[in-house]
């Protein structure tokens, strides 16, 4: 679905953001990208909607450079953790944007509406953060593109509003759709995901599907085992272990990042050693 080869950008005066990063996405998966404060998630996302031009490096999309234009918006949505939007009822908007995607469902963006508890009648200036996000989330889910890209779609919603969301993504990809969903919130989106990126320093730290994750290393309360990474919780040491042959337990993204980040290169290592 998405190929990025040796892209490099940077912002001026800020300095060099990405520098020969490479990061393959296939099609069909929900991909959860994490990383810390400023190291360039959100660049990421408009870089491979064309929004920004890297200095160096290629993204091709479903095999083919990604250029600007009517096709590729066509097939690609992407919601921003900001945006704004016309003063506009929800229903004007979507009568007069939806004919830009082929694949638009009025039938689901309904249904989406219905869940997500948003009033189609409303203009979007008189409507919350939380509610304008409901109803923009609705109009991209339902215009089924081929890559939806989410950056914090779950800044600004309430608890009630998360779980619609996370219970409406679960059953939303499928084998020609894929998802990439930003967020520093973790917890949303630990059942959901399929594949994790992480991004440190510019690179691509870890690019491995959960499964793959699951194979490679135990989770939770360490008791006495060689952790990989450790942290106090109140239930006492949490951490991650390389896991013995056959283990698989609960998978806990929080403790993936932090062990990434904070103990990389024996979490590479043991990813290498499983993998291969």
């Amino acid at each position: 679905m998405i190929q990025v080869n040796e892209l490099s950008f940077n912002y001026p005066r800020r300095g060099g953001l990405f520098d020969k990063l490479s990061l393959n996405l296939p099609a069909g998966e929900i991909i959860g990208l994490l990383g810390r404060n400023g190291v360039g998630k959100s660049t990421l996302i408009k870089l491979l909607s064309s929004l920004l031009t890297p200095q160096q490096g290629v993204i091709y999309f479903k095999g083919r450079a990604i250029t600007r234009g009517a096709e590729l918006y066509s097939r690609l949505m992407v919601v921003p953790e900001e945006f704004t939007l016309p003063k506009v009822t929800v229903e004007s908007f979507v009568r007069h944007t939806a004919p830009l995607y082929p694949a638009f469902s009025r039938e689901q963006f309904d249904h989406y509406c219905n869940v997500l508890e948003v009033d189609c009648s409303e203009r979007f200036n008189n409507l919350s953060m939380g509610q304008r996000k409901k109803a923009y989330l609705a109009f991209a889910l339902a215009c089924n593109v081929d890559l939806l890209l989410l950056d914090e779609p779950t800044n600004g919603l309430d608890i009630t509003a998360k779980a619609a969301l996370r219970s409406i993504l679960a059953s939303y990809a499928d084998q020609s759709k894929t998802i990439l969903i930003s967020t520093h919130q973790a917890h949303d989106i630990e059942n959901l995901v399929d594949r994790v990126v992480i991004l440190e320093a510019g690179k691509v730290l870890i690019n491995q599907s959960v499964a793959e994750l699951q194979s490679c290393f135990g989770f939770g309360i360490v008791a006495g085992r060689e952790a990989l990474y450790s942290q106090q919780s109140v239930a006492g040491h949490i951490g991650i272990w390389a896991a013995d042959e056959d283990e698989e337990g609960r998978f806990d993204l929080e403790l993936m990042f932090n062990a990434a980040i904070k103990a990389s290169d024996k979490v590479c290592a043991t990813i290498a050693q499983k993998l291969g």
